[in-house]
């Protein structure tokens, strides 16, 4: 895309132009050929539709054949001249052959009906007719055929379309169709109509791309040549566009701030040279001066020869250094203060480090104490976690043995639902036998009515009784055992359950010690942790003793070392002129007698920590 910045701009708006009716051309062709399907799509569904309505005749008229109240041959002359009338579009009408291939109807040749068709030919000598009958008779039913259609007159052939279906009750397959110019026709109009409606379009895209580039390239012409001028040193002439709202007006503004800065930068240099030179001259006063100042003498001061942008630097000068002066002075007669008072500090530093060392061996008998305090805590506490421990066992064991005792009382329960399908299976053959014994007496009574033929069935039907008897007794002590049993099973239920709660009694009692003991342990490890704390705060108490006695011997030693500072400090403010004679009247302070530093006093004996070695070898090295 580098070419495009050899371009202008006006001409990049008429390219992007030229690509807009570009596009416009481009989608004006799509649309026709969309237009042109969508058209061609529309005739071919109205002329489907359209035999749609011929084709519900052929069903009303036959609908008449078969309730009775037309003949065959009444109905399908009545649907004859029904659709030989019917007219649609321009020239479009229906006409209907059967499937033997004979014109049964045709409006417009009637020379043609009761004529076989199939070999006749269209324009393009093609047997359209046949082609028809042979879409009829396809598994759908129906479809479209295309042929170059003869004129009646004789005048030529049109090209046209038609739908066909077949009436299957009749045997008849009825057609109509529509020519191709008709829907030429109709996508010329639309095209025709769409084409000035986009040259319209166009014409008005190319009077709007006109217009916006030349409100851009004619201002930019303007602020280009005035950025020239600019650069050619022109800060006087205005600046053109400034007063716009769009992009050029905030070039404009931004050229606007370049000429301002131009001036300025102007004006900056001159005052610049003039800074320059009164900078050379204070520079060289003060070089003087200072060279005077590192001599020692604090009296030279800027008065004269001073430029007036530089009046404050040389007030401030003269300022600092009376400060100076002051400063020295001061620092003089401060000196031989502070010499006097680090010796008292270095004597007050030996005596708390004295009382320090005493302090530390007191936090470290107190740290070994509370030690074993928070030892025989931890053991205390300890004991009660394993206290607790064996009370959630026993609560497991417990909760284990509930657990057996449902299972039990579950069990026995399904035991005793079992004896009641037990006591169900009996009573069934109880009454199989009473049935049993029913029918010997019926065989008995039978066998004899049959007289000495039947004596031997009588034998067996007696026998049989007995038998049915025997069984009512089995089946009436099985159930006196049968009962016996299942009271029993619920005795045994009740005491289990009474177990159950035992144990759950039992339970609840362990877990209330359970709680306390946990309770206990949580206080023990409260007191152990809170004894910690105390110990780790000793500790640290010991800690910071030692560093207090450690800063306390350095404070002595930075005090004397102080004092030796303080004298070479005090010989080096004698050696400034500060134009008075507070100097020559300092007076030397005598010397405060060193006071010897008193021997520690020895800290008794640990009571609990004598085993610490590295402690005691700690404070000893101390």
């Amino acid at each position: 895309m580098n070419f495009l910045t050899q371009v202008k701009i006006g001409k990049r708006l008429l390219i992007i132009g030229a690509a807009s009716l570009l596009g416009l051309a481009l989608v004006l062709i799509l649309s026709v050929n969309q237009l042109n399907s969508a058209l061609r799509q529309g005739f071919n569904e109205r002329t489907k539709q359209t035999l749609e309505v011929a084709y519900s005749q052929l069903q009303r008229f036959q609908a008449e054949e078969q309730a009775g109240r037309m003949t065959h041959e009444q109905a399908q002359a009545t649907a004859k001249e029904a659709i030989r009338t019917m007219r649609f579009g321009k020239d479009s009408y229906f006409f209907i052959l059967d499937t033997n291939y004979r014109m049964i109807l045709h409006p417009v040749k009637p020379e043609k009906q009761g004529k076989i068709v199939r070999d006749e030919k269209d324009a393009d000598g093609r047997t359209h007719y046949q082609t028809m009958v042979e879409t009829a008779l396809s598994p759908a039913g129906a479809g479209f055929v295309d042929y170059n259609f003869k004129l009646p007159d004789g005048s030529g052939s049109k090209p046209k379309i038609s739908y066909v279906r077949v009436f299957k009750p009749w045997g008849w397959v009825v057609a109509t169709g529509v020519f191709n110019s008709e829907i030429n026709e109709a996508v010329a109009r639309s095209a025709w109509n769409l084409a000035i409606v986009v040259v319209l379009i166009l014409a008005a895209l190319a009077a709007v791309i006109l217009t916006i580039s030349n409100s851009i390239t004619a201002p930019l012409k303007h602020i280009t040549t005035r950025m020239g001028s600019l650069a050619e040193g022109d800060t006087q002439a205005e600046i053109p566009g400034t007063e716009r709202g769009d992009e050029l007006g905030g070039m404009a503004r931004a050229l606007l701030v370049f000429r301002d800065n131009a001036i300025a930068k102007s004006f900056a240099e001159a005052v610049q040279a003039k800074s320059d030179a009164d900078q050379k001259a204070i520079v060289s006063l003060l070089s003087e001066k200072l060279e005077a100042l590192s001599e020692g003498d604090l009296t030279s001061t800027l008065h004269d020869g001073v430029p007036a942008d530089y009046v404050a630097l040389s007030n401030n000068f003269n300022t600092a250094l009376a400060n100076l002066r002051d400063l020295i002075g001061v620092l003089a007669e401060g000196s031989m203060r502070i010499e006097t008072g680090s010796h008292e500090i270095a004597a007050a530093s030996d005596d708390l480090a004295r009382r320090t060392e005493s302090n530390a061996a007191s936090l470290e008998e107190t740290s070994a104490a509370l030690s074993q305090m928070n030892t025989r805590l931890r053991s205390s506490a300890e004991a009660a976690d394993r206290t607790v421990t064996s009370a959630q066992q026993a609560i497991g064991v417990v909760g284990s043995g509930r657990s057996t005792a449902e299972q039990a009382t579950a069990a026995m329960i399904r035991v005793s639902d079992s004896a009641r399908g037990i006591d169900s299976v009996i009573e069934g053959l109880d009454k199989i036998a009473f049935q049993t014994r029913v029918l010997a007496m019926n065989a008995a009574v039978e066998a004899g009515r049959a007289g000495e033929a039947g004596r031997g069935f009588a034998v067996v039907a007696d026998l049989v009784s007995a038998l049915a008897m025997r069984a009512e007794e089995e089946a009436r002590r099985a159930r006196e055992q049968l009962t016996a049993t299942q009271t029993d099973i619920v005795v045994a239920v009740d005491a289990v359950k009474n177990v159950d709660n035992v144990l759950q009694q039992i339970s609840g009692s362990v877990e209330q010690v359970h709680e306390f003991v946990e309770s206990m342990a949580n206080d023990n490890r409260a007191q152990s942790s809170t004894i910690s704390e105390i110990a780790s705060a000793v500790n640290a108490m010991d800690h910071s003793t030692q560093q207090n006695a450690a800063m306390v011997e350095q404070t002595s030693a930075a005090a004397r070392n102080l004092a030796g500072e303080v004298a070479t400090l005090s010989r080096q403010s004698a050696r400034f002129n500060v134009g008075s004679d507070s100097s020559a009247g300092m007076r030397k302070p005598a010397p405060v007698a060193s006071r010897p530093r008193p021997s520690a006093k020895t800290a008794p004996p640990p009571i609990a920590a004598r085993a610490q070695t590295a402690a005691n070898a700690d404070w000893a090295s101390f």
